[in-house]
């Protein structure tokens, strides 16, 4: 446990008892720990699922060095399997995560927050650093890269979770995170599946039935991650809030980034999705939430080209976002 004191130098986290093979390996562990510990009763849900046959008592974490996207041009992103009762979430897609997280939080930091704690001090307490932004668009680069072809995520010279060295430690533990919260939300979002709906499944279930099946796995995922919310005056706490928000929106933002329209069949629209998960979070009007969306829409709309209208220095990202959900909305038509 040295690594946690250690100030310069390389830091490893590898150890033997990891599975896997990509440097997103040394958070499975956390991942399965900070699920079980969604809220204060969650664990008791879990293993009362798991006596009824609901839900097998392994995560299905499926290994391979792969693209997301496969050669029938579909996603191997999370899912509940109805035949096995796992939840089902691909190594790749776990590193795609974890890279968008790391893209999406620095680039917030470095291009919102840092410059707005500066003006309002008069000084620069937090020094801008082109290289931190240039390296978050590298990562996000690289994150879109693994949903069509599958290259070594070089732990040497990209930021990772597995290597790492000790002074540039505070970026990548922020966002180990916000990742393991993106995480829960997605997998409470498919234990909602396998808990109400996967046996009501049949040939008679229509769009509309898996459209509302979508919406309260959503809404469900969320209301049991604000279970596990402390509203307590304290630093901690705070932490702990905002973790959960930024990592429920980043949960969502991940599945922006897989094609340019944000239309689905049997899901919501993306951005239905995305905002009915903020309203559900209850933000306050200048938390920092607001801004990580406004990103990671950015982010989406400098991907595919879309040249949305955006203000340059905003006084709400809370309008500014609802500003770009009017525009997507008026390009659906």
């Amino acid at each position: 446990m040295s690594w946690i004191t250690q100030k310069t130098g390389i830091i490893d986290h590898h150890r033997d008892t990891d599975f896997g093979t990509q440097p997103v390996r040394t958070k499975h562990w956390m991942i399965v720990y900070m699920f079980q510990k969604t809220n204060p009763t969650f664990y008791a849900e879990v293993k009362d699922l798991i006596a009824k046959g609901k839900l097998s008592g392994k995560l299905g974490i499926i290994y391979g060095e792969e693209p997301i996207r496969l050669p029938d041009g579909k996603f191997q992103t999370p899912r509940a399997n109805g035949k096995t009762k796992q939840i089902e979430i691909h190594e790749t897609f776990l590193s795609y995560l974890w890279c968008c997280t790391y893209s999406l939080y620095v680039t917030f930091l470095e291009t919102i927050d840092y410059p707005q704690c500066n003006f309002h001090a008069g000084y620069e307490v937090f020094p801008i650093s082109e290289e931190n932004i240039l390296i978050a668009q590298e990562m996000f680069d690289y994150a879109r890269h693994l949903i069509v072809d599958f290259t070594v995520w070089d732990k040497d010279k990209m930021p990772n979770p597995e290597r790492l060295l000790a002074e540039k430690r505070i970026y990548i533990e922020q966002t180990n995170c916000f990742y393991t919260e993106a995480v829960k939300f997605i997998l409470c979002h498919e234990f909602t599946h396998l808990e109400r709906h996967l046996d009501q499944i049949n040939e008679k279930t229509t769009t509309s039935n898996y459209l509302e099946f979508e919406s309260e796995a959503d809404n469900t995922a969320i209301d049991k991650m604000k279970e596990g919310m402390s509203y307590m005056p304290i630093p901690l706490a705070q932490s702990h809030r905002l973790a959960i928000e930024i990592g429920a929106i980043i949960g969502v933002l991940s599945m922006l980034f897989f094609r340019a329209t944000t239309e689905g069949v049997r899901h919501p629209n993306t951005e239905d999705r995305l905002t009915n998960v903020i309203e559900r979070l209850d933000l306050i009007d200048n938390d920092a939430a607001w801004a990580i969306a406004c990103v990671g829409l950015k982010f989406w709309d400098s991907q595919f080209g879309h040249n949305f209208e955006w203000q340059e220095n905003p006084n709400s990202y809370k309008e500014e976002y609802y500003a770009i959900i009017k525009q997507i909305k008026a390009r659906e038509k």
